[in-house]
């Protein structure tokens, strides 16, 4: 599968009221191309504070917060998964894109295919925590993710080629700031 399906499934499968931080680089581009939404949170230049960033929504909110990270993205912020363990919000859903590679910063390689990115949160303490292979093994593993007690992992492998990049989100940082804000009432 390629991270612009698996983007386009897991955004389907949430309820409105859910909130999304969608990494930057090509996920959050491909996010915002597969559902833009209100309630997604598209970071620009923070490679790495995924799972912070929305740890902090997590403690502060009451809905559904689901952390769309990448393997390269993942491997740099790596002390997120810590606090995330540690502190366990039950409302989060964190879900790592790999592709074994820094796709944003040149595709150079990254060390997830060597490192159970999911054993590690699993050991960190979240709740739940998969590796998926590939399409046979997911064919429900978000279904089962989502269904999850949180704190929720999902890794899934993707496919490392990127056949059409989406294109950059047409908004400024303060346009998309001010529309995630005011989503949150």
């Amino acid at each position: 599968m390629t991270r612009a399906q698996v983007i386009a499934r897991v955004l389907a499968a949430l309820a409105d009221e859910d909130l999304v931080v969608a990494a930057d680089g090509a996920i959050a581009r491909e996010a915002y191309q597969a559902a833009d939404r209100p309630r997604t949170f598209y970071m620009l230049g923070s490679m790495g504070q995924v799972a912070s960033i929305a740890l902090g929504l997590a403690m502060t909110r009451l809905e559904r917060v689901v952390a769309l990270d990448g393997d390269g993205n993942l491997l740099m912020g790596f002390g997120g998964l810590a606090l995330v363990g540690g502190l366990k919000p039950p409302n989060f859903y964190h879900l790592v894109l790999d592709n074994g590679r820094y796709a944003t910063t040149g595709g150079q390689p990254a060390l997830s295919q060597q490192v159970d990115v999911a054993a590690v949160a699993a050991a960190a303490g979240y709740a739940w925590a998969r590796r998926c292979h590939g399409p046979q093994e997911d064919s429900s593993a978000v279904e089962q993710w989502l269904a999850a007690p949180g704190p929720a992992f999902l890794a899934v492998a993707i496919s490392p080629e990127d056949p059409q990049p989406a294109p950059r989100i047409p908004m400024t940082p303060e346009e998309m700031a001010r529309r995630f804000r005011a989503a949150l009432g």
